[in-house]
C-alpha cells in the first residue's frame, strides 16, 4: 500500500506526525546532512507511525518507498518555506492571497457543503488554491494535507 492510497484522515495524522519531527531537524535538513532515507529509517526504527498504522502496512516495501518520497516532498516544502520566511524577514514582502481569490473561495464555499475552520485572511494564495481544488475534486495533493484541517463539511444532506 502506498501513502496516496490512504484515507485523508490517516494521511493528515501522518502529515502532522512527520511534520513535527521534521521541524526538530530543520538545520540538518536545510544543510543536506539529513536525507529522506535516513529520516525514514529513523521514523521506522523508533516506530513513530505505529499509533497511526498497522505494523504490517509500515513494513511493506511499497509503503516505505512511498513514505521516503513523501518525506522528500515535505523536506522540499519545508526548505522553500524556510527560505521564503528568511527572505520575507529581510525584504518585508510576503505572498499574500489576492482579494479576488478570497472572493472566489467565498463564492465556492457558499455554493458547497464546506466551511472554513480558519479566518480567510490567514490563508496564503497556495492554501486558497489547494482548498478550492479540494472542494472541487475532494482530493488533496500529497504533502499538502494541512488544508484538511482548514475545511470541514458544514451542511448535511
Amino acid at each position: 500500500m502506498q501513502i496516496e492510497e490512504l484515507d485523508l484522515n490517516t494521511r493528515n495524522k501522518i502529515y502532522n506526525t512527520t511534520k513535527r519531527v521534521i521541524r526538530k531537524y530543520q538545520k540538518g535538513i536545510s544543510s543536506g546532512k539529513l536525507t529522506a532515507e535516513k529520516f525514514a529509517d529513523n521514523i521506522f526504527a523508533n516506530k513513530i507511525l505505529l499509533n497511526i498504522l498497522d505494523e504490517s502496512i509500515i513494513n511493506q516495501a511499497d509503503f516505505q518507498n512511498s513514505y521516503v518520497n513523501y518525506i522528500n516532498s515535505l523536506m522540499q516544502s519545508q526548505n522553500e518555506n524556510f527560505k521564503s520566511y528568511m527572505d520575507s524577514k529581510y525584504n518585508k514582502s510576503t505572498i499574500k492571497s489576492t482579494v479576488s481569490l478570497q472572493i472566489h473561495l467565498k463564492n465556492i464555499l457558499k455554493n458547497s457543503d464546506y466551511s472554513l475552520n480558519i479566518p480567510i485572511q490567514y490563508l496564503n494564495k497556495k492554501d486558497i488554491e489547494a482548498i478550492i481544488k479540494y472542494i472541487q475534486t475532494d482530493k488533496i495533493d500529497i504533502g499538502n494535507e494541512k488544508i484538511y484541517k482548514y475545511v470541514s463539511k458544514s451542511k448535511t444532506n
